[in-house]
């Protein structure tokens, strides 16, 4: 039974992610010295999505960032023009053993960890076990692997909603090391970039999660061939990031970070582009769940603005008090018309 639910609080989101709030510059920094690492890679030849030919001499269709993207014509996914080489991968990734990249999920201490894992991951595994559930399949008699596991969050939630057949795969030590110690288990183990393909053909787990990880892996056609011809794999469950309202705030606001297309997302998926993935690669969507964060990035970027244009303390509470608490229903419409910023999907495979 195919089920599809729309909106998510975003009251944790909001308590979590205060540094982009009152941190711009340094992460604005930060997204310019990816993107200047991206920008020197070679030109992208074929869509990410669907591997049609990418023209980049018959133009694009904006620019962001010092970066041009094109519109896929066929499946209509949204591509950077520079491709993720190896380099470019292993610069974001694993350089320094993944510890910059891993600063923006890292918890300081077990009780934001906790906090953390209960507020976002745990609605995410609930969906999981859920839509399993509704389509008559007891998710305790399952292998799960998170795949891109990072500090191990979903695996934490997998292990507070009752399952205990639960691993997880990262390429960033640092990561690893960090999930292990948090969830006092050696629950998450390493993986080279370069073995992606040969984990996910060997892995024996029945379910693969790759929350956030997708758009992140440089052959993501490769990774999802592994899984389409790895029969002990039934079911695939992704997060994905996409083609939204916020990508269009970004184009608007050069000097704001710019949280959703830059770095190391060098694409986004599209209600299209997605729908090209699971005719390809033979996978039924069993539940969909969409979701986020752009108006939450409409009231950062106004407040980033207002606190530069030197507006008073007074008007800024004014226009936080007025925005907050119509945050989710303002989103939940965007939700609804398939235009979130992220989609949360879990397919079977035909």
């Amino acid at each position: 039974m195919k089920t599809k639910s729309f909106g998510k609080s975003s009251s944790a989101l909001l308590k979590q992610k205060k540094s982009f709030f009152e941190e711009n510059r340094k992460h604005l920094e930060y997204q310019q010295r990816i993107a200047l690492i991206y920008a020197k890679q070679p030109t992208r030849k074929n869509c990410k999505n669907c591997n049609s030919a990418v023209d980049v001499k018959e133009g694009f269709d904006f620019q962001k960032g010092g970066i041009e993207y094109t519109i896929c014509n066929t499946c209509k996914h949204l591509n950077g023009i520079y491709d993720d080489t190896s380099s470019f991968c292993e610069a974001v990734y694993t350089e320094d053993k993944g510890a910059k990249y891993g600063e923006t999920y890292s918890s300081k201490d077990i009780s934001s960890y906790h906090y953390r894992t209960t507020s976002i991951y745990v609605p995410k595994a609930e969906f999981l076990y859920t839509t399993l559930l509704a389509n008559n399949v007891d998710p305790n008699e399952l292998e799960f692997l998170d795949f891109g596991a990072g500090s191990g969050y979903f695996i934490s939630a997998l292990r507070k909603i009752g399952l205990n057949n639960i691993s997880g795969t990262e390429v960033s030590l640092a990561q690893v090391k960090l999930g292990n110690k948090m969830l006092n288990e050696e629950l998450l183990k390493i993986h080279k970039i370069e073995n992606t393909i040969e984990v996910l053909r060997n892995t024996t787990a029945q379910v693969i999660s790759m929350i956030g990880v997708l758009e992140h892996l440089q052959y993501p056609r490769e990774a999802l061939r592994a899984i389409k011809d790895n029969n002990i794999i039934k079911y695939l469950y992704i997060s994905v990031p996409l083609f939204s309202l916020s990508v269009f705030l970004e184009m608007l606001s050069p000097d704001i970070f710019h949280r959703h297309l830059s770095g190391t997302h060098t694409h986004l998926y599209t209600p299209e582009s997605l729908q090209h993935l699971a005719n390809e690669f033979e996978l039924n969507v069993l539940g969909e769940w969409w979701f986020g964060t752009d108006i939450v990035d409409l009231f950062r970027h106004c407040h980033v603005n207002m606190v530069k244009s030197n507006a008073s303390q007074k008007v800024i509470e004014t226009f936080s008090n007025k925005i907050v608490p119509i945050i989710d229903a303002l989103q939940l419409e965007i939700d609804k018309n398939l235009y979130s910023s992220e989609v949360h999907i879990l397919f079977s495979k035909k």
